[in-house]
């Protein structure tokens, strides 16, 4: 799947940069969720896409880590995404 990037650029997705991404995020707090699963979850949402946007992908993990309850680790996530 091609992710398109706000500059316009286009790569592979990398499901280690989401999964390093949401790992930092969460941490530091004390919340214990399954990242793991989390990550499989969003596998199953996109595999049908060819191509995805930055923003897309970033609503889908907001989604995700709130199902979860990762409370913390989604404002530490959104944080990092603004900056």
């Amino acid at each position: 799947m091609i992710v398109i990037k706000k500059s316009g650029k286009r790569e592979e997705l990398s499901m280690g940069k989401i999964s390093r991404s949401i790992r930092a995020a969460n941490a530091g707090t004390d919340e214990r969720g399954n990242i793991a699963s989390l990550l499989e979850e969003f596998q199953e949402i996109v595999k049908e896409k060819k191509f995805i946007t930055t923003r897309q992908i970033d609503i889908i993990v907001y989604g995700l880590l709130y199902s979860e309850g990762l409370l913390k680790t989604l404002v530490k996530y959104i944080t990092y995404d603004k900056n």
